[in-house]
């Protein structure tokens, strides 16, 4: 099964080819039209260069990442999370492996201020904070209750706008599980 590096490295492989220009070229094409977030990024590139989604996608996330591959550093991103926070690093494990268990199309990119966990689009993600993870999901509009609270600094786009905070284990619970699968059910309508 292919990962989104192994994407990334077939996209980079032929971006000329793919879109008629080199990387850098989308970097200098991206630098002078002075966007600034992703969703912006994407759009333009489809609509004012024709390009598909997920090369825009690409060339939006790499231009966010300064200028280098976002997967092929995932590992070092994913590392600089923990910097000053290393005991939520079991916790973060566990999460982890209860996603792949419970999302067979889950991927899990490591960003600079949280990970994101994607099946195509964003559906949730985990803020790594000194005492706790905070697990963002995106959710229908002002359904909050005792479980699930208004999402704040997570780093995310606005669409995540719930989350749970768990700093124990036990906290990645059927409880949590539910409430992911349906942040995941609403990106596949």
């Amino acid at each position: 099964m292919k990962t989104s590096k192994d994407y990334e490295e077939e996209f980079l492989s032929s971006v000329k080819e793919k879109t008629g220009n080199d990387l850098n070229g989308w970097m200098k094409i991206l630098k002078s039209a002075d966007l600034k977030k992703m969703k912006e990024i994407i759009a333009w590139l489809k609509k004012e260069k024709g390009i598909n989604h997920m090369q825009a996608t690409f060339i939006a996330g790499i231009f966010l990442n300064d200028g280098k591959p976002v997967y092929a550093d995932s590992g070092n991103l994913l590392d600089a999370l923990f910097v000053k926070k290393e005991s939520m690093k079991p916790l973060y494990d566990e999460l982890e492996k209860k996603m792949k268990s419970e999302f067979k199309d889950l991927q899990i990119v490591p960003t600079k201020t949280y990970i994101s966990f994607r099946a195509g689009r964003e559906f949730a993600v985990a803020a790594i904070k000194a005492k706790e993870i905070r697990v963002g999901m995106d959710l229908p509009d002002g359904e909050f209750d005792d479980y699930t609270v208004k999402a704040v600094t997570l780093g995310a786009m606005p669409r995540i706008s719930h989350m749970v905070v768990i700093n124990d284990k036990k906290e990645i619970s059927d409880k949590l599980t539910k409430k992911l699968k349906e942040a995941h059910k609403r990106i596949k309508k």
